[in-house]
C-alpha cells in the first residue's frame, strides 16, 4: 500500500462516464490511469464515478416492469445504486493497483439538492466533507450524479448527470481544472457515432458549450456548464482509453462558439392542439427538471420529451406522440437553431445532410472526430437485477 502522505496543491477532479466500466477490467484501466496521475500531479485525488454502462437503464426497465409512475424516492434509491456499485468496484480496483482510496457516499461529498428524489436540482456545493475525507486519504472515489437533500437522502440529480456532481465538487474544492472522459473524443460537431465527418474542436466557450447542451446535445450537462463558469474550473473533455493523445479533447472556458448538428434519438416528439398548449406544458415539464424542445411542424405545435422520464404523462394529455418522428436541430454561426422533424430511420442522413453545410471542406483547420467504437453495454449491468425480462407487467 502507499503512503497516506497528503499531497499539496489544489485537488485534480477526474470523472468517468459509464463507457470507461464497460467491462470489469475497465475498473483497473482506470485505476492504473488515476495511479499514474497521483504519482506524476502529486496533488489530491477526487475521482466521481458513474455506473458502469448499461446498468441505470436496466435499473429503470426493472422499476418500470413493476409501475408505469413509481414513486420519486422509490426510483432515486434504486437507480443511484449504479453508481454505488462503480464506486465500491473501483475503490478495490486502486488498492489493487497501490493506492490507497477512501470509497464516499453521497452524504460525504456535501452536495445539497432539492425537488423530485428521481431529478433533484443541485442548489449548494460545500468543501468540508469532502476535503475532510482528502486531508485523511488523498484518494477519494466518490458517486457520479448524487447528492442529498435536506432531510440527508440521497436523491439523484437526473440522467447523466455525473458532469454536474464532478464540476460542483471542482467548484467547491478551489479545483482550476475538471476532466470529464467520456466515449467521444471531445466537444464534438455532431455525434460521431451518427456522423463520421463530426470534427473535434480544440476550445469552446462556456456558452457555446451551455448552447448546446441546452438544445440537446450529449456534450457537457448544461448545469455543469454553469458551475464551473461560476467557479472559474476550466472543463477538459477528453477520451477514455482508445485515445492515446496525452492532450487530446476539448477544452471548455475561454474560446469560440460552435456550429452543430443535434439528433433527438433519445426523445419522443409530442404534438398539441395549439402552441398556447404546447407552451403550457412545456413550463410544467421545465418546472419538474425535464429538458425540452419546443418546435412548429406543418402537423401541429411539437416538443420533445425526454424518452421514459417519470411523471410525464400527467402533462401530456392533450398531446399525441409522433412515434415515427425524430427531431434534428442545426445550431448556424449566427446563433439560430433550426429544427427538422424527420422520419426516425432518416435522422442520420439528414445530421450527415446538415453538418455537410454547416463544415463543407472536409481538410478544414478544425480536426476531425476519431471514429469512436461502438458502443456496447457493460456483461455486468445486470449484476442487481438478474437478468432481462420482458418490459411489461404481469396482468
Amino acid at each position: 500500500m502507499t503512503a497516506r502522505r497528503v499531497p499539496e496543491g489544489r485537488p485534480l477532479v477526474l470523472k468517468f462516464g459509464g463507457s470507461a466500466f464497460a467491462d470489469l477490467d475497465g475498473y483497473h484501466r482506470v485505476a492504473r490511469y488515476a495511479a499514474r496521475r497521483v504519482a506524476e500531479d502529486r496533488r489530491p485525488l477526487v475521482v466521481v464515478a458513474s455506473a458502469m454502462s448499461g446498468t441505470t437503464g436496466r435499473l429503470q426497465q426493472t422499476l418500470d416492469h413493476l409501475s408505469e409512475d413509481p414513486p420519486a424516492d422509490a426510483a432515486a434509491m434504486l437507480l443511484t445504486t449504479g453508481e454505488t456499485v462503480s464506486v465500491a468496484l473501483l475503490a478495490a480496483a486502486l488498492d489493487a493497483e497501490g493506492v490507497t482510496a477512501r470509497p464516499l457516499q453521497a452524504a460525504d461529498t456535501g452536495l445539497l439538492a432539492e425537488g423530485p428524489g428521481d431529478r433533484a436540482k443541485l442548489v449548494s456545493a460545500g468543501p468540508g466533507a469532502l476535503a475532510g475525507a482528502l486531508a485523511a486519504c488523498p484518494v477519494a472515489v466518490v458517486p457520479g450524479g448524487q447528492a442529498v437533500d435536506a432531510d440527508g437522502r440521497t436523491v439523484m440529480l437526473g440522467r447523466n448527470s455525473s458532469d454536474l456532481s464532478a464540476v460542483a465538487t471542482a467548484a467547491a474544492l478551489g479545483a482550476d481544472t475538471c476532466e470529464l472522459f467520456s466515449d467521444v473524443p471531445g466537444v464534438c460537431t455532431a455525434d460521431p457515432y451518427l456522423v463520421p465527418e463530426a470534427r473535434t474542436l480544440a476550445r469552446i466557450s462556456y456558452e457555446g458549450a451551455r448552447r448546446m447542451s441546452r438544445h440537446g446535445a450529449k456534450v457537457v450537462h448544461e448545469g455543469a456548464v454553469d458551475w464551473a463558469e461560476r467557479g472559474g474550473v476550466r472543463l477538459l473533455c477528453r477520451p477514455f482509453p482508445w485515445c492515446e493523445a496525452p492532450d487530446g479533447g476539448t477544452a471548455v472556458g475561454t474560446g469560440p462558439e460552435a456550429a452543430a448538428v443535434v439528433v433527438h434519438r433519445n426523445s419522443d416528439v409530442w404534438c398539441f392542439g395549439s402552441g398556447r398548449e404546447r407552451r403550457a406544458a412545456g413550463r410544467r415539464l421545465g418546472a419538474e427538471g425535464l429538458a425540452v424542445a419546443e418546435f412548429d411542424t406543418a402537423g401541429g405545435a411539437c416538443l420533445t420529451v425526454p424518452a421514459g422520464a417519470r411523471g410525464v404523462a400527467r402533462h401530456l394529455r392533450d398531446a399525441r406522440r409522433l412515434d415515427d418522428l425524430c427531431l434534428v436541430t442545426t445550431l448556424w454561426p449566427d446563433g439560430r437553431a433550426e429544427h427538422t422533424a424527420v422520419p426516425r430511420p432518416e435522422a442520420a442522413a439528414e445530421a450527415r445532410r446538415r453538418h455537410a453545410l454547416l463544415y463543407p471542406d472536409p481538410g478544414g483547420a478544425t480536426g476531425r472526430a476519431v471514429r469512436p467504437p461502438a458502443k456496447a453495454r457493460s456483461p455486468h449491468s445486470d449484476v442487481l437485477v438478474g437478468l432481462a425480462r420482458p418490459d411489461r407487467r404481469p396482468s
